[in-house]
């Protein structure tokens, strides 16, 4: 298991400042999400047809990989016109990926909208994922993240039955599934078959508001031992993503914070050992 860190934790930073603090804090790559204080990355100068081989090159020259690039793509309108531009954009961020050498791209799922059953949203968004999946470039898969009304295990896996592409794959947010009622354990029995990417957060419930507030490690109730103990039974090997939401709550800590106290928390579990036994020990004291 690999960690990285998601440019949503510094969101203003520019692709300079994001390398120096990987390299400083340990991180092995990044999962592009903000840059500049911009969501769009597609509009972004470094990733443009004339720009991003230089980028990629630059990128090579500081030791730093790009494990994921971040859409904001989803396919539950109701609205096939609209499923369609959504599809088409999540190509264009295939498409960058590639360029970049990045291995996935994340979409959502997200919503059962007004008038819509689970099961038709639940049939588009299969649908749009396949088409994603059948026609992204090579090397590059499509990780439909536990997210909104499908943050459940089960649920998210159900979708991807549905797509039954090989180039489809699931981005499991622990927070997203535990929120949802999923218990860690539970939530990784339903991915595992298709599991390719981890975000990872500690987190609180806040009275009154869906999402949970990001806190730092050991403040919240996701256990990041839980987390590592499951993927080590799943034998997992990929990246376990560090998504400090700071876009969306600018009240939490800054990253000069956030970064390296998740490194601190995940070494002082990873660290354990090597062996299933001593994992456990350092997990279960």
């Amino acid at each position: 298991m690999k960690l990285a860190f998601s440019t949503l934790g510094c969101p203003h930073w520019e692709l300079e400042r994001i390398a120096q603090a990987a390299r400083a804090y340990g991180y092995w790559a990044i999962e592009l999400r903000a840059i500049g204080g911009d969501l769009d990355l597609l509009k972004r100068p470094e990733f443009q047809t004339g720009t991003v081989e230089t980028t990629r090159r630059w990128l090579t020259d500081q030791t730093l990989s790009i494990c994921c690039v971040d859409t904001s793509c989803t396919f539950d309108s109701r609205e096939a016109d609209e499923r369609r531009k959504q599809v088409e954009v999540a190509l264009r961020y295939a498409e960058l990926a590639a360029a970049l050498g990045a291995p996935l791209i994340r979409i959502f799922p997200d919503r059962i909208q007004t008038g819509a059953t689970r099961s038709e949203t639940r049939d588009n968004i299969a649908a749009c994922l396949h088409e994603v999946a059948r026609r992204a470039p090579n090397g590059v898969r499509v990780g439909l993240e536990t997210h909104g009304d499908f943050a459940r295990g089960q649920a998210a896996a159900e979708i991807m039955r549905l797509a039954d592409h090989s180039n489809a794959a699931l981005i499991w947010d622990v927070a997203n599934s535990l929120a949802a009622g999923d218990p860690i354990e539970e939530a990784a029995r339903q991915v595992a078959p298709y599991l390719a990417h981890v975000h990872l957060r500690d987190a609180l419930a806040v009275k009154g508001h869906e999402h949970w507030l990001p806190v730092l490690a050991g403040r919240g109730v996701v256990s990041f031992a839980a987390a590592v103990n499951v993927l080590c039974d799943l034998n997992y090997k990929g990246y376990i993503s560090f998504e400090w939401e700071k876009y969306w709550h600018p009240e939490i800590e800054e990253p000069e914070v956030a970064l390296p106290d998740f490194v601190k928390a995940m070494k002082a579990i990873l660290q354990g050992g090597a062996a299933n036994e001593r994992i456990n020990a350092a997990l279960y004291p």
